[in-house]
């Protein structure tokens, strides 16, 4: 049977009206051992199938129904798992660890309790609906909640994958964290939260969350859901699914610079690019940042897969449509995505532990904002480019050229001098010298101020 027989195959199977070619559809799931990856070309060959987790002994395959019928015809000599379908969750122990998880509802109202208790510094607001109807929550932590601070701009989004649940959890241990250890007085933290506008999304999927399955409601696959600069280089929300749309607005509407999303399924920090093969404009410093998150979690500094845990997105296997390569691409929020641990839904006993080994790494990556500079003008609605060059001791060099809109701008950037060219849509030029210095535990947002 060839390829186009295959995808005959696997349409009828499909039983819906959605195209052959569409990639983000996961009604189906599949753990496929093939050590030599001698089939993983023909699989990602397909477009209509993804791939995810790739490690030594194979990969997880999702796609639509009739996609085990498919795989077993493809590879005949190959093992092949289930994964996520409803025979699995019929097992007892599977059961009572969907069962222990707190539901949407559950989480909306710890969220909630957090916002009524500590208005002063903790917002709580719906980005949109998802697919199934449930709020998208985001809550913002800073000193002054309801303003719009010239501050620094930090996200966190988790549970983007509705079966890789132990980042939502560590999202709310994290507010919940913040919050007390604020109110105590802990310089660090206050410091961080008086001198930041930090952001979290606990759960991006609550729909996915809810049925503990990798899609939302409509079995798309989020992380393969947005634009992709390689394949059509157009940010647009026309088509996309509401979860989508919802960041999307999201991110158009801030100035986020670092960022992280949390995942599962095995324990590393995954850095850009996804999507191409070219060197990530940043890559030592994302790459330092990537190793400083690592080395304090023992499972990704432990690692014997991931060289001390961390791997760059492309080399370890290509995704299409992911948002870590969006946010940078067209915003320059500079984004990983870290893997929290091997098991996508846990026993939920476990949760505590996780947020044990993740906490340091995940306040001092929150940190690593203040790695910065950026400048503001004293004038409303100002666009334009902006050059930044690094001015070194014998010589200096470009780092990039950088688009900016609202009249602000921010980026993080490696400790030492830089000169910032600033030319507005008007012709109007300006530029700047100014320090980047890695600030612990008393932050100091640093700007320059345009008149």
């Amino acid at each position: 049977m060839n390829l186009k027989q295959f995808g005959l195959t696997l349409t009828l199977l499909t039983l819906t009206s959605m195209s052959f070619a569409t990639s983000d559809i996961v009604q189906e799931g599949h753990y496929l051992f093939d050590a030599d990856k001698r089939l993983i070309k023909i699989i990602q060959g397909q477009g209509d199938l993804t791939i995810d987790h790739v490690g030594r002994y194979g990969y997880e395959v999702y796609g639509p129904n009739g996609l085990g019928i498919w795989l077993n015809e493809l590879a005949a000599h190959h093992d092949i798992a289930v994964l996520d379908l409803e025979e699995e969750k019929n097992n007892k122990q599977a059961k009572e660890d969907f069962n222990s998880y707190p539901s949407p509802e559950q989480i909306e109202d710890r969220l909630r309790v957090l916002s009524e208790k500590y208005p002063e510094f903790i917002k709580m607001t719906s980005l949109g609906k998802s697919a199934g109807g449930l709020d998208l929550w985001s809550l913002k932590i800073s000193d002054n909640v309801e303003e719009d601070e010239l501050e620094p701009e930090f996200k966190y989004i988790a549970n983007m994958h509705g079966d890789e649940i132990v980042g939502r959890e560590l999202m709310v241990l994290l507010l919940e964290d913040l919050a007390a250890r604020y109110v105590e007085g802990n310089s660090e933290i206050r410091s961080l939260i008086d001198n930041t506008e930090i952001y979290i999304v606990p759960s991006m999927n609550p729909d996915g969350a809810k049925s503990r399955r990798r899609g939302n409601s409509s079995w798309v696959d989020l992380n393969r859901n947005f634009p992709d600069f390689t394949t059509d280089n157009v940010n647009r929300p026309d088509g996309r699914q509401p979860e989508t749309k919802a960041i999307m607005a999201f991110q158009a509407q801030r100035q986020f610079s670092l960022s992280a999303n949390f995942h599962g399924g095995t324990e590393c920090v995954n850095y850009p690019w996804d999507t191409t093969g070219e060197n990530f404009p940043m890559l030592e410093l994302i790459k330092r940042l990537s190793l400083e998150y690592a080395d304090e979690v023992p499972g990704m500094r432990e690692s014997r897969e991931f060289d001390r845990g961390i791997t760059n997105g492309y080399e370890w296997y290509e995704v299409n449509g992911g948002m870590q390569d969006w946010s940078y691409h067209w915003y320059n929020d500079m984004q990983v995505t870290i893997e929290l641990s091997h098991q996508k839904w846990p026993s939920y006993s476990t949760i505590p532990q996780y947020y044990r080994w993740n906490r340091n790494s995940m306040i001092r990556y929150m940190t690593r904002i203040h790695q910065g500079a950026g400048f503001k003008i004293n004038e409303e609605n100002i666009a334009g480019r902006v050059e930044i060059e690094s001015l070194g001791v014998f010589k200096s060099r470009t780092i990039g050229e950088y688009t900016f809109g609202n009249s602000e701008f921010y980026k993080v950037l490696e400790p030492g001098r830089y000169r910032f060219s600033i030319t507005q849509s008007d012709g109007s030029k300006h530029s700047f010298v100014t320090k980047v210095e890695t600030q612990s535990k008393n932050f100091r947002p640093n700007y320059t101020i345009i008149e």
